[in-house]
């Protein structure tokens, strides 16, 4: 057999198995959320005998020894730890942990980069080392700063409720803790999560005007600063809580409901939008897979990469420029 057909299935092998890895890592991860939802309804029996799977065994060692590091990560690299403080909150795993994981994911890029060059028979330098290191240690930001808007927009849907349900209870006699304490029991994650932090702060003894301007930093939506301000000059200057929060309920609800309409009447130019994004990027593969060397002559010399780069910038001008031609301020 043909060297270079060796290799081309040896590699193809190798993405087979890594898919296949990181399926049934994320089997695994929807696996253990699966079962801590339905744990509190369940009778825990263990059969005499019973083992768990190795691929659990694997992960459960590892978190243990994700856990082992969080001491030493706080104490070599503090300022990144607090850094990644805003992706711990609500979640099971510390800022500490975060940072272990972009560790070790960037030892396996390079295992993985030296493998990949082992197999084609050639030594890697320190270039691609290096490189591979970068894109390993910053890969899981991608997954961060996704998780974060995701959670962002579920706050920012939720938070209308919150409101009701304090209002509710203001009306109901309840102070402003108790109000809270109803309100992280009775939200959704990720909005329940951070009313049960708010609770949990209070508790300490840290005042109104704190707890909710933590809150506001935390989220970083517009809704929470405003009800960290109205309960900032609530908390100062006094007054009727129940109408201010009628007033502040009034507010958010006409604002939701102004954002749907944008958005409904927004979707087309949305998805033209989309369209004209696509399309260049589309182009450019149709055309690479009908001949491959055509664009050859950027990679040939430095004036074909100062070209690409001129032709990257200007795509991102251009994406820019339409993402703000659609956009509605209100």
């Amino acid at each position: 057999m043909d060297k270079r057909l060796l290799i081309v299935l040896i590699q193809i092998l190798l993405v087979f198995a890594l898919i296949i890895v990181i399926t049934l890592f994320l089997r695994l991860n929807n696996s253990v959320k699966l079962e801590k939802r339905i744990a509190k309804y369940c009778v825990k029996y263990n059969k005499p005998g019973s083992t768990l799977a190795l691929v659990d065994k694997i992960w459960a060692r590892y978190i243990a020894f994700v856990k082992k590091q969080r001491k030493k990560i706080r104490k070599m690299l503090p300022m990144m730890t607090n850094m990644y403080e805003k992706y711990s909150v609500g979640s099971e795993y510390h800022a500490e942990d975060y940072i272990t994981h972009k560790l070790v994911i960037s030892v396996i890029f390079v295992i993985l980069t030296i493998g990949g060059m082992a197999i084609q028979g050639r030594f890697v330098t320190v270039m691609q080392l290096v490189i591979s290191m970068i894109i390993g240690f910053y890969v899981l930001d991608i997954y961060l700063i996704i998780a974060r808007n995701a959670n962002k927009k579920k706050i920012e849907n939720d938070i209308l409720r919150a409101i009701i349900i304090m209002n509710n209870a203001f009306k109901s006699g309840k102070s402003t803790i108790q109000a809270v304490e109803i309100a992280s029991k009775k939200l959704p994650k990720p909005i329940g999560l951070e009313f049960k932090k708010i609770y949990e702060e209070m508790n300490y003894g840290l005042s109104i005007d704190t707890v909710f301007d933590r809150f506001s930093k935390r989220v970083g939506i517009e809704e929470a600063e405003y009800l960290s301000s109205s309960l900032t000059i609530l908390n100062r200057t006094g007054g009727n809580i129940i109408a201010v929060f009628d007033s502040i309920e009034k507010t958010l609800f006409d604002k939701k409901k102004l954002k749907e309409e944008l958005k409904n009447s927004t979707t087309v130019s949305k998805l033209v939008t989309k369209i004209l994004l696509v399309a260049p990027v589309l182009f450019v593969l149709i055309i690479y897979v009908l001949n491959p060397d055509y664009f050859s002559p950027f990679f040939a010399s430095p004036l074909g990469y100062i070209m690409l780069m001129i032709i990257l910038v200007m795509f991102i001008i251009y994406a820019y420029l339409l993402s703000r031609i659609v956009r509605v301020e209100y």
